[in-house]
């Protein structure tokens, strides 16, 4: 024989898993990395990769793979920009050689 079931049986409930956010410090870090900003950015966005692979490690939030891009293309755009303004610092200015002035030139 079957024992009739007092208790009723809870249906079972769905909980979705728990969504990680991708960090926004890594999100910036590849942002300012790409706009450069004459090396500012670059600077800045290799600071933040470094900061946001720490924090990701330490909160497991997403974006380890945004973080590392962040710093190599920081790295290759400020090599660029240093190779840019060297390039400036040689073509321009004041004492390039191509004008006169105050030499020791010849007398009269």
């Amino acid at each position: 024989m079957s024992r009739p079931q007092t208790a009723a049986h809870a249906a079972p409930t769905y909980t979705p898993p728990a969504t990680r956010r991708t960090s926004r410090m890594a999100i910036w870090s590849l942002v300012l990395s790409i706009l450069t900003l004459g090396g500012l950015g670059s600077l800045a966005g290799i600071w933040l990769g470094f900061a946001a692979r720490r924090r990701i490690t330490e909160t497991g939030e997403r974006g380890r793979g945004l973080a590392i891009a962040g710093i190599i293309v920081g790295v290759v755009t400020l090599v660029f920009a240093i190779a840019y303004w060297a390039y400036i610092a040689m073509h321009t200015g004041g004492a390039g050689g191509t004008g006169g002035g105050g030499g020791t030139g010849g007398g009269d």
